[in-house]
């Protein structure tokens, strides 16, 4: 495991962690070799790669069955026709998109995870609030995403008579690769999605083969028109926070590229991969829906494509979950190091790990009344993702600040105020209040869920949320005004201390 070294996510503090002095941390990052790095910032002369591998990291993380599931729904579920469907999820990876890329930027500056870096925006205990959340949710999406893995393969007319204790089994497996390329770290990650995200890809491109002559992409949505607009808004809300819930982890992926990676790129290879993957895949789930919208997307599959393929099909199901797992499980065990939890960034991993399988098996055999409620609460959260994320995007590419990569690791650094920078929380409480309010999801009748009095209200029922946008657009304001204010503040403090000299 390499020699002893002192990991900055147990509150540590060394001059030089990672540095040229710190031998056990000196190209930790190699394929199938455990990451010793927890929190540390990367140095410059140990970062290493091309901004292109992040379009391989992101694609692989958008290259599930949610991604094919999403753009059924909007046929479906949300009534749309192809085309309008195509529309609505485009717009949405590619705003949802576009923020994942510029959060990648900020991560290649600092060379720090994500909400590590995020520290020198909200202060040191202001960021501890967005590391717990992330930990939790990315704990939670890694269970769920186990069982929708299993029971997804389950439901198969071709697995119809898989004895009961396999989907036992399969959960453990699925729960231990998961696991172990989590440990192993950011470079191992890179690698299997290099070669996961292609594979994804093709089998898309076969099964398209497959059920392409039973699509109807002629068909129209027979809603009225404000019906008809309300399913869009909510189409493009749903895409959007299907890619912006992976906001907070851009930067654990992006920080081990060097310093003078192009900007530009980095964000093309990081939001491009995102929204590129959701795009094609989401496409594929429509036009497939469209030869029977009523149907269940997997029955359709199975039906249309030989026997032969149709296991194929499973197999790649479970391994496609996989692509998103490896990601929840890493960057939730950086989060823990970063909210205080004292341990090996290795340790942390697997420790959420066999959390995230136990909650698996509570949502398989709970009953489908837990997973309903399960799955809409882990909806609900995305709420706070917009205004996060706009606030870091904001604050990293107007805000001025130098980063000084050794105080985002220092007990005191980035303190500001009692450890808050007050602005910027604000501004973030803010836009999030505004997403809540404008929050306009409807569970299915009978399932427990939110939606919002005020945009129930507005919209008169129908299920059109823009909560998204509207936080997006809240949090610029009340950030430039909070901003702006905390400039003249700093001003008016360097200009009374000037005066007393």
């Amino acid at each position: 495991m390499g020699g002893e070294i002192t990991d900055l996510g147990t509150g540590a503090e060394p001059a030089a962690a990672g540095g040229r002095g710190d031998p056990a941390l000196a190209g930790d990052d190699e394929f199938l070799r455990v990451e010793l790095r927890g929190l540390e910032p990367v140095p410059a002369h140990l970062r290493h790669g091309r901004p292109r591998e992040l379009a391989f990291i992101w694609a692989g993380a958008l290259s599930d069955f949610f991604s094919l599931f999403a753009g059924a729904l909007l046929v479906s579920a949300a009534g749309l026709g192809f085309w309008d469907s195509a529309l609505v999820l485009t717009a949405g990876a590619v705003a949802g998109g576009a923020l994942v890329g510029m959060l990648s930027v900020t991560g290649v500056r600092s060379g720090a995870p994500q909400i590590v870096q995020s520290r020198m925006v909200f202060g040191r205990r202001g960021a501890t609030v967005g590391g717990l959340l992330t930990m939790t949710i990315a704990v939670g999406w890694f269970a769920y995403d186990c069982a929708v893995a299993v029971t997804t393969t389950k439901a198969l007319p071709i697995m119809s008579r898989t004895p009961a204790e396999v989907a036992g089994l399969l959960l453990l497996g699925i729960v231990a690769v998961s696991l172990l390329v989590a440990v192993y770290g950011h470079r191992t990650i890179s690698v299997f999605q290099h070669v996961q995200a292609p594979a994804f890809l093709l089998v898309c491109a076969v099964l398209a083969a497959f059920t392409f002559p039973h699509w109807d992409l002629a068909l129209q949505s027979r809603l009225a028109l404000g019906p008809h607009l309300a399913a869009m808004a909510l189409g493009f809300t749903l895409t959007f926070a299907l890619v912006v819930s992976w906001a907070t982890y851009a930067g654990d992926y992006s920080r081990y590229l060097p310093v003078d990676s192009s900007a530009p790129r980095v964000a093309l290879a990081a939001g491009g991969g995102t929204a590129v993957s959701l795009v094609a895949c989401g496409l594929l789930g429509a036009a497939i829906q469209t030869a029977a919208p009523q149907r269940f997307l997997p029955n359709l599959i199975v039906g249309s494509v030989p026997v032969a393929f149709a296991y194929c099909f499973a197999a790649f199901i479970i391994v496609a979950e996989l692509s998103s797992n490896y990601l929840d499980v890493y960057s939730a065990a950086l989060c823990a190091l970063a909210v205080g939890i004292r341990v090996r960034r290795w340790v942390a991993a697997m420790a959420v790990g066999v959390a995230g399988g136990l909650i698996a098996a509570l949502v398989l055999f709970a009953g489908s009344g837990f997973q309903a409620n399960y799955v809409n609460f882990l909806t609900l959260t995305y709420v706070w993702f917009p205004a996060w994320a706009m606030v870091v995007i904001l604050d990293g590419f107007l805000g001025a600040r130098e980063v000084r990569p050794g105080e985002l690791v220092r007990p005191r650094g980035y303190w500001f105020r009692g450890g808050v920078r007050w602005p910027t929380v604000s501004a973030f409480l803010i836009g999030t209040l505004a997403t809540i309010l404008f929050y306009n999801e409807p569970p299915p009748p009978g399932e427990w869920g939110f939606v919002s009095p005020l945009a129930a209200h507005l919209f008169g029922g129908l299920p059109a949320d823009v909560s998204g946008l509207v936080g997006v657009t809240a949090t610029t304001i009340a950030y430039l005004l909070l901003r702006h204010r905390e400039s003249s503040s700093e001003r008016a403090h360097l200009g009374a201390i000037g005066a007393r000299r």
